[in-house]
């Protein structure tokens, strides 16, 4: 791709060719850009706007509608900057009579909603500025709002979630948003450790550097609210905590209750994510009559190692809602692969003290993104189900393609298409 200024004329060398499409707008201040045909427009728009170095840019030939839309996509994703830091104004120009675009721009606005949570830096970004984001979304979508405090969480018998928060001076919270509306009740569960050191099973200095990241489930499932259809019954649950190293940390070692009773030995501070992920399915499942629930979470360096940046791991209790979700995930972009929930392996989770590990004690199964989803299974009763581990694709290290260094929003695309297909399970 080539770019150049309206007003100053292009070497010959970089003239277009006859298979090339020529993207341009009068004016000194109104770029050129030179390409091939491209056989993925989100793609294209994504490398435009990262080429153009400020000003306007418009097309000459108008493109078919899906391909405009994917262009605009491209274009607003991959131009996202986080914070003040200050970059070249660029505007994309569609004339009058251009398709309508706004489906794409509001799906669009809804994943840089969560990149901006997700890029907050952990200094600001605890619990409770949480708890302040989801009342904000509440009142924006017109949602009941309820938020468990320490207190609160205890009377519960919220193990998972107290244990996790109790190194830190920012105290845990459990936050549930319901829009009601016809039809099946969809619960969205989100992991949301606001900052994870990994606790007493402390992480490697190089692996906390992207530990703000670690409430991207949350961040997903919160803001999918923005795309989620008017009249559909939607609740979002988010197990809020920050994992710290403490006076008051919990250990390898210990047993904990759940909010249904579960008990968990706990082998590792750094596999915090189930744990939080447990209390909230339960609670869901046992206060909100659920028809189907998807959670989120950041989970597993396994997942990552499996499937890398590119997609996320889909464990599904049922073939319908695994289906459903992955065409949501083909249909945003947001790939998804399939899981399988093998339960033979389910023996390495197996305690003497309790009725579940949290991660596998027996060092011949490994699988430790399969594991995670066997742990979970069972807080989510008999309701359709679904884990999505997203720790490699809700993290970008380069900017490339759709995607800027950090958060991504993976996530919030996905839930959308599936929400507004009916979130069949």
């Amino acid at each position: 791709m080539v770019l150049g200024t309206d007003d100053v004329p292009l070497p010959s060398a970089l003239a277009p060719s006859r298979s090339d499409v020529l993207v341009q707008a009068d004016g000194s201040d109104r770029w050129l850009v030179i390409g091939q045909e491209p056989t993925d427009w989100a793609e294209f728009g994504a490398a435009v706007v990262r080429a153009a170095p400020g000003g306007s840019l418009g097309f000459r030939t108008q493109p078919a509608a899906p391909q405009l839309r994917e262009f605009v996509r491209g274009w607003r994703l991959a131009g996202y900057h986080f914070g003040t830091a200050a970059s070249p104004t660029k505007q994309l120009l569609l004339p009058p009579g251009s398709p309508d675009v706004g489906e794409v721009l509001r799906a669009v606005d809804a994943t840089l909603a969560a990149r901006d949570l997700v890029n907050t830096p952990s200094n600001v970004k605890n619990p409770e500025w949480m708890v302040g984001k989801a009342r904000a979304m509440a009142r924006r979508v017109g949602a009941d709002v309820e938020v468990l405090g320490p207190a609160r969480l205890r009377a519960g018998g919220f193990g998972g979630v107290l244990s996790v928060g109790a190194g830190s001076s920012s105290p845990p919270r459990l936050v549930s948003l319901h829009k009601p509306g016809t039809g099946p009740r969809v619960v969205l569960v989100g992991k949301g450790i606001t900052y994870d050191s990994g606790g007493l099973s402390i992480k490697p200095r190089e692996s906390m550097a992207l530990m703000k990241t670690d409430m991207s489930g949350a961040a997903a499932v919160l803001s999918a609210l923005k795309v989620a259809p008017e009249d559909m019954d939607v609740a979002v649950v988010l197990a809020l905590a920050e994992n710290a190293v403490g006076a008051n940390s919990y250990r390898p070692g210990d047993v904990i209750t759940h909010v249904d009773g579960r008990t968990t030995e706990v082998r590792n501070t750094d596999a915090e994510g189930r744990l939080v992920l447990a209390d909230a399915l339960a609670y869901a499942r046992m206060t909100m009559s659920p028809d189907v629930m998807v959670d989120l979470a950041t989970l597993t360096g396994a997942a990552t190692v499996a499937l890398s940046r590119e997609m996320g791991a889909l464990y599904a209790s049922t073939r319908r809602l695994e289906t459903s979700l992955l065409a949501a995930g083909r249909a945003s972009g947001e790939h998804l692969w399939p899981m399988p929930l093998v339960e033979s392996y389910r023996p390495a989770l197996a305690s003497d003290i309790a009725d579940q590990c949290h991660i596998a004690v027996d060092g011949h199964i490994g699988a430790g993104s399969i594991t995670a989803a066997l742990f979970l299974r069972p807080f989510a009763g008999d309701v359709p189900w679904a884990h999505l581990d997203i720790a490699g694709p809700a993290r970008a290290t380069v900017a490339a393609g759709v995607k800027q260094v950090g958060g991504t929003g993976f996530g919030v695309a996905l839930l959308g298409r599936w929400l507004q297909a009916g979130a069949r399970y």
